[in-house]
């Protein structure tokens, strides 16, 4: 799940060239409006105009690109599922094994680049407001599936190469679910975003250091 930035603070390597290029360009733009839109005042408090103010735009050009404010709002869910996804495989690594792989993963998860405040202020939004909107239920209920199913493979891949029992399901299901509430305790904490994501960092290595003591 990565930390956006402004969209000038992007485009200063390269300026988008073609017309296509230029299209991407303002919708990631408007993406990375949403997400810091959404962490400040949360999903009822998101409107096209206030996502428009952020990105610096019209109200025309926000509604030309998502048509509708849940429009936006699903996208900037994707936008960030999908930054976070291209982070821990650029950490992993296509060829390195399912231990690094979730050792990747949590890494990820406790990231400042990948996982800071605002993101974190974003998923923490949907998962309030799922309880009472089926949509939102819908959504995040289907990416964490999909991210419990990766850890799941991982784990049981891991087990069959140490020779190790295990109820991979289980595991992927206890480890997600102890990142996500570390992540409340990152934004509730005393001390600094730092010191509590080394602390979180820490736990859930801990954790996986009892099941493969050798890997982690």
């Amino acid at each position: 799940m990565a930390e956006t930035k402004a969209g000038s603070r992007r485009t200063k390597d390269k300026a988008p060239s073609t017309r296509e290029e230029q299209v991407v360009d303002r919708r990631r733009s408007l993406l990375e409006a949403a997400v810091r839109v959404i962490s400040k005042r949360g999903l009822i408090g998101v409107t096209i105009n206030s996502i428009a103010a952020e990105a610096q735009c019209s109200y025309g050009v926000v509604a030309f690109h998502f048509q509708s404010k849940e429009g936006v709002i699903f996208a900037a869910l994707d936008h960030v599922a999908a930054e976070y996804e291209a982070y821990t495989t650029k950490l992993s690594g296509s060829k390195l094994g399912p231990a690094s792989r979730l050792r990747a993963m949590i890494d990820t998860d406790f990231s400042r680049k990948a996982a800071g405040q605002s993101t974190i202020a974003l998923w923490l939004s949907f998962w309030a407001e799922a309880v009472r909107v089926p949509s939102y239920r819908k959504r995040c209920g289907a990416l964490r599936e999909h991210y419990n199913g990766i850890v799941a493979a991982d784990v049981a891949e891991l087990a069959v190469s140490r020779g190790i029992e295990v109820e991979a399901e289980k595991v992927a299901l206890t480890l997600n679910a102890l990142i996500s509430g570390l992540w409340i305790e990152t934004l509730l904490a005393s001390s600094s975003v730092t010191d509590s994501q080394k602390r979180g960092h820490e736990i859930c290595l801990d954790l996986m250091r009892r099941i493969f003591p050798e890997d982690f």
